[in-house]
């Protein structure tokens, strides 16, 4: 197999071994991946990004709605509006220099790092359902419409999933339990993810091929990699995701500035 296919499919699986396990921390490794790894101008991996985590977010969706951790109502409602935002989010990403978008992206990248790495442990075995979980009510459902603007400006502008906004989101200001935060997150993001590519359609055909190798590492990766929060705990796992995000960060702030400089 070329270098380039194997670099492709390696770095889908990272994407869906972070995704599976995390709900949402693959979606920040791809554009790096992409980019970096793999060669592909920045544009067209955030368009191929929300192509390859929207497939495997659905397919991670169905997985978890066999074990009913999926709560259907809230992620339609969440999706409806950050559809819209991950189309405006997209637009504006074409009107700004990649090496903008990749240093803003960096800076992103830590303050996530450090937000997850100290973030408060829950109880992650609780998994009775409280609050919006349980009664989705109207007031629920205004404060989910407002998350998805958010998180749908974020997607369509970086190419990213989402998901590291959506699962506290979902846990704390809905009171989801971690599973069902984590089940439903994934169809939110393959929705949300709809209107990014639709607003990166403009940048013209990508490589099917290539994309699918991508595709095809994440799925791959997503099944493994949730099986890996049984095996490694909590605690550890978001820990060690955080580090991997803030190195990676670092090193997209280090490699554009000297853009700004030189």
């Amino acid at each position: 197999m070329d270098v380039a296919l194997l670099l492709a499919l390696l770095s889908g699986g990272l994407v869906g071994l972070l995704l599976g396990s995390t709900g949402g921390g693959g979606s920040l490794v791809a554009i790096p991946l992409l980019v970096y790894v793999v060669g592909i101008p920045v544009q067209t991996a955030s368009a191929m990004s929300l192509i390859v985590v929207g497939y495997s977010a659905l397919f991670g969706a169905w997985q978890e709605h066999r074990q009913q951790r999926v709560h259907i109502p809230a992620a339609l409602v969440f999706s409806a509006t950050g559809m819209l935002g991950a189309w405006i989010g997209a637009q504006g990403h074409q009107l700004v220099h990649e090496t903008v978008v990749l240093f803003l992206f960096g800076h992103l990248l830590l303050l996530i790092s450090v937000w997850t790495f100290f973030q408060p442990q829950k109880d992650q075995g609780n998994d009775v359902p409280t609050g919006c979980a349980k009664h989705f009510s109207w007031p629920c459902a205004f404060k989910a419409s407002g998350i998805g603007w958010g998180v749908g400006l974020l997607t369509g502008f970086f190419g990213i999933g989402g998901g590291f906004l959506i699962v506290p989101a979902l846990m704390i200001l809905l009171e989801f339990p971690i599973r069902l935060a984590i089940g439903t997150s994934f169809l939110i993001i393959a929705l949300i993810s709809i209107g990014g590519v639709v607003g990166h359609l403009k940048l013209g055909a990508l490589d099917h091929f290539l994309t699918g190798l991508v595709l095809l590492g994440s799925v791959l990766g997503l099944v493994f990699g949730s099986r890996v929060t049984r095996l490694i705990s909590a605690k550890h796992l978001r820990r060690g995701v955080a580090i991997l995000i803030g190195a990676i960060g670092l090193g997209l702030i280090l490699d554009n500035v000297r853009h700004f400089i030189f």
